[in-house]
């Protein structure tokens, strides 16, 4: 299983490097989000460091909502990308650090980390890229 596995390893860490930079371009001009973190962006602060140091920039992503009350919405009406506790998998999956990670931070810790109540980590996967955006979009809609 491990070596049918690594077989398509190539292929799969390609399409969710492709995936997480198409999903981040999208989210950046999203109204409902404040920024995108995310090393393939060019105004990233260490874009210039990754594009000299990476071949890609990597499936993982993460968003600030402009309205942090909104967030249990947005994960309720996700379809395709699955609110989780962990990261890591061929699926997208999201998760909201103030509430798991960094949960046991005061709000006043995680805001000096950076770490804001509307934060949220995608590990994105390989599904088809437009139904990505098709449900970040729908499920960012207030």
């Amino acid at each position: 299983q491990l070596e049918r596995g690594l077989k398509t390893l190539a292929l799969r860490v390609r399409q969710q490097n492709d995936n997480a930079g198409r999903l981040a371009r999208f989210l950046q001009s999203h109204a409902a989000v404040s920024h995108v973190i995310y090393p393939g962006l060019p105004d990233h602060p260490d874009h210039a460091v990754a594009a000299r140091q990476m071949r890609e920039f990597g499936g993982m992503l993460s968003f600030e909502l402009r309205q942090p009350g909104h967030v249990d919405g947005m994960l309720k009406r996700l379809e395709l990308a699955t609110p989780a506790l962990s990261l890591g998998g061929v699926e997208t999956l999201v998760t909201v650090p103030s509430r798991t990670s960094h949960r046991t931070m005061s709000p006043e810790e995680r805001q000096s980390a950076g770490i804001g109540d509307g934060l949220v980590r995608v590990s994105v996967g390989i599904e088809d890229i437009d139904d990505l955006i098709h449900d970040f979009d729908q499920a960012l809609r207030t």
